[in-house]
C-alpha cells in the first residue's frame, strides 16, 4: 500500500466514524416523555363485560347540553372507557394491542379523553400533576396513538382529532398541533389491528406562545351519529432537539468532500505513472 492510499483510506474511515457519531447523537437526542396510563391499563376492565368506564389519569369532557341521556338510552359517562382485549385466537382479538387494554370512544361529537398538568380523572381528586411535560424552546414534539375505526357499525365519515395543546390564562385549550382522522372502510380495513396516527409539532421557538407552557394531549370525537366507536391505545410522546439532524447532514457533506479529494489524488497518481516511468 502506498502512502497516498493509506492517507485517503484513513480519511474515509475518519469521515465514516464522524458520521456514525453524529447519526447516533441524533438518535440519542430523541427522548420519550412519560404519559401516565398511556396504554389504558388502569382501571382494570374485568368481568363480566370486560369494560370499565373509569380510566386513571385521563379526564373526560363534561356532558354537553345537547346530549339527552334519556333519548340516547346511555349515560354520557358510558361513552368512553377502558376495555380488555379478547383471548388470542378469538375472531375479535386485537393482534397488536399494547398491554392487555385499550380505550373506546363512541363516535359522537365532544366525546373526548384528555390529559394535562391540571387534569383529573374519574376520582375527581385534586390534580396529581403526574403528566408534567413542557413545550421547551429548541425541541420538537411527536405524538403517536394507535387507532382503530369501524367498530360497532361506525358510520362512514365519522371523525376524530388527535391534538397537542396548552392552556391559556383563561384555562382554554389552545391547539398547537393536530391530526384529523376520518373513518372509511379503505382507511380502516380491519378492527383487529391498531394503526398509528401522529401529531408533529415543529421546533418550538422562544417567541411561540406555547414555549414554556405545559403540554396537553387530547383524543376527541368530532363527528358521528353515535353508531360505532373508536378504539385507541399506546399513547406515546417524544421530544427531540432538531440540530443533530443538521449535523448529520454536515457529516454527509464532509464525507463527500473526502471522497472528491480521494478521486483527485488518485487521478494525480495516475498522471505521475504515465509521465514519469522511473519515479513510479
Amino acid at each position: 500500500m502506498t502512502l497516498l492510499q493509506h492517507t485517503t483510506g484513513t480519511q474515509f474511515r475518519s469521515a465514516l466514524l464522524l458520521l456514525a457519531i453524529l447519526v447516533a447523537a441524533s438518535s440519542i437526542n430523541a427522548a420519550s416523555i412519560n404519559v401516565p396510563n398511556g396504554s389504558f391499563e388502569l382501571q382494570v376492565a374485568g368481568p363480566p363485560f370486560g369494560v370499565d368506564t373509569r380510566i386513571d389519569s385521563w379526564q373526560k369532557a363534561a356532558k354537553p347540553a345537547w346530549f339527552d341521556e334519556t333519548t340516547f338510552g346511555i349515560t354520557w359517562e358510558q361513552l368512553a372507557g377502558a376495555f380488555a382485549n379478547t383471548p388470542a385466537g378469538s375472531a375479535n382479538h386485537i393482534d397488536n394491542m399494547h398491554g392487555n387494554q385499550g380505550a373506546y370512544m363512541f363516535a359522537l361529537p365532544e366525546v373526548s379523553l384528555f390529559q394535562d398538568y391540571n387534569s383529573t380523572d374519574w376520582q375527581q381528586l385534586p390534580p396529581t400533576h403526574a403528566f408534567d411535560a413542557t413545550f421547551e424552546a429548541g425541541k420538537s414534539y411527536h405524538l403517536t396513538v394507535g387507532v382503530i375505526g369501524g367498530g360497532g357499525g361506525m358510520t362512514v365519515g365519522s371523525s376524530m382529532l388527535l391534538s397537542l395543546y396548552y392552556r391559556d390564562n383563561q384555562n382554554n385549550k389552545i391547539t398547537v398541533g393536530a391530526t384529523p382522522i376520518v373513518y372509511t372502510a379503505e382507511a380502516f380495513p380491519t378492527t383487529t389491528h391498531f394503526l398509528d396516527y401522529s401529531v408533529d409539532v415543529p421546533e418550538v421557538l422562544g417567541a411561540d406562545a406555547w414555549a414554556g407552557q405545559k403540554i396537553g394531549i387530547e383524543l376527541l370525537s368530532t363527528f358521528g351519529t353515535g353508531a360505532g366507536y373508536w378504539d385507541v391505545d399506546n399513547v406515546r410522546l417524544l421530544s427531540q432537539v432538531p440540530e443533530p439532524s443538521a449535523a448529520a447532514l454536515a457529516g454527509l457533506a464532509l464525507l463527500g468532500v473526502v471522497a472528491r479529494r480521494a478521486r483527485v489524488a488518485r487521478s494525480k497518481k495516475r498522471c505521475m505513472v504515465v509521465n514519469d516511468h522511473q519515479a513510479c
